[in-house]
């Protein structure tokens, strides 16, 4: 694949900051080699390139639904580029994205759905959120606001972890603190 970009909308190439067609790279080189300067290579490598390029481009159609078109129209205005730009972008990013998530849609067992289910047509606990936690404080905290800590109700806090290699029952500390 060629280094420098090739435009082929416009079929010109970008060199050294310009965009050239076939014509501007011919004058360049012939410019340069009168003006005594044989250094050509970069020019005519560009001018090689793009030669090469247009004399394989291949045109594709395809059709497309009137509010597509109209959509893609709208876009190119928008951007500034053409259709075909904005459909080659498409396609390449499609080609470099790889294609198996499209592979995996078109597989024979896969089940056709019209559209994605609604949310209210989820189970309920789908759609709740898993609750926050409750941070409750420590006899100490309760003692500091006043409150006496054995006339509030104990609640399960947390679970300590067992240590690797621990079985749970041989003696280690594995079960649910209170407060």
């Amino acid at each position: 694949m060629n280094q420098l970009p090739i435009d082929v909308d416009a079929e010109a190439i970008f060199l050294d900051g310009t965009w050239y067609t076939r014509e501007d790279l011919a004058r360049k080189i012939k410019s340069m080699i009168d003006a005594g300067d044989f250094n050509v290579a970069r020019p005519s490598a560009a001018l090689e390139a793009l030669s090469s390029t247009l004399q394989q481009v291949r045109t594709l159609s395809f059709r497309v639904t009137p509010d597509l078109a109209d959509a893609l129209n709208q876009l190119a205005t928008r951007t500034g580029n053409s259709v075909g730009q904005l459909v080659r972008e498409a396609v390449m990013q499609l080609l470099t994205q790889g294609a198996a998530p499209q592979e995996a849609l078109r597989r024979e067992d896969t089940v056709k759905s019209a559209a994605p289910t609604p949310p209210e047509a989820q189970p309920l606990q789908a759609q709740l959120a898993p609750p926050e936690p409750v941070l409750m404080p420590g006899p100490g905290a309760l003692r500091a606001a006043g409150i006496d800590p054995n006339s509030v109700q104990p609640i399960e806090l947390t679970r300590r972890a067992e240590p690797q290699g621990q079985q749970q029952g041989d003696g280690s500390e594995n079960r649910w603190f209170k407060q």
